[in-house]
């Protein structure tokens, strides 16, 4: 089977994002690509992640075209391909519908840095793409161009797309992503807007959890 290990990775991870609480039902999408053929694996359309097996997960070009797999890809297929063909940084992208971080993107209002792990994790504010219709080419433009560099961006009446390197890194930030919406809209039913960070803070947060975060080799 093409891919088999990568397959198998997008369906553990595809299970524990459902497991998490980051989508319900059978919404949400994750994806990992192998640079070198540039052959996503990709979850497929409409399926319960309880049932998902290694063979259920598609494998598509970065055309979106089908190159193997028994099921037809997820429908947002174009926003992971967008993602991919703009960023040469990424190799994993999970779609959520997260219920706070969705509840912001269905208010069309950006996830402000209020929280240390804000700032580490995207480096400014996570912002919210226009909406566009699922599914289409334009859901995956607009989903790029707000996300620019950063790793994540809320998608306007709809979710969230996150991206890392991997899909730990892609999981870990659209859990923190979901984790800071809650506290950022807890904030604001208690009636006093969390305090944003110091700017000046920011870019020095970003920098630690990209170089100096997790177990990355040590520098001399």
């Amino acid at each position: 089977m093409l891919l088999e290990e990568l397959r198998t990775d997008v369906m553990k991870y595809a299970q524990r994002m459902y497991e998490a609480g980051l989508t319900v039902g059978v919404s949400g999408n994750v994806s990992a690509i192998e640079r070198a053929t540039g052959h996503i694996a990709i979850t497929p359309s409409g399926m319960d992640y309880a049932d998902l097996t290694p063979a259920d997960i598609t494998v598509i070009d970065l055309q979106g075209q089908v190159v193997e797999g028994q099921r037809r890809p997820s429908s947002e297929k174009m926003l992971h391909v967008k993602i991919y063909q703009k960023r040469s940084d990424v190799n994993a992208v999970f779609h959520t519908h997260s219920t706070y971080a969705t509840a912001l993107a269905a208010m069309g209002e950006p996830i402000p840095v209020i929280l240390a792990e804000v700032a580490a994790i995207a480096g400014g504010p996570i912002p919210v793409a226009p909406y566009a219709r699922f599914g289409t080419e334009a859901f995956g433009d607009v989903a790029v161009a707000a996300m620019g560099t950063g790793p994540a961006a809320l998608l306007q009446n709809h979710g969230v797309v996150c991206a890392g390197v991997d899909l730990q890194k892609a999981f870990l930030i659209a859990a923190d992503t979901e984790e800071s919406a809650k506290i950022y809209l807890l904030s604001l039913m208690a009636g006093k807007p969390a305090i944003r960070l110091d700017s000046a803070e920011i870019p020095i947060l970003h920098e630690i959890y990209a170089t100096r975060y997790g177990q990355n080799p040590l520098k001399e």
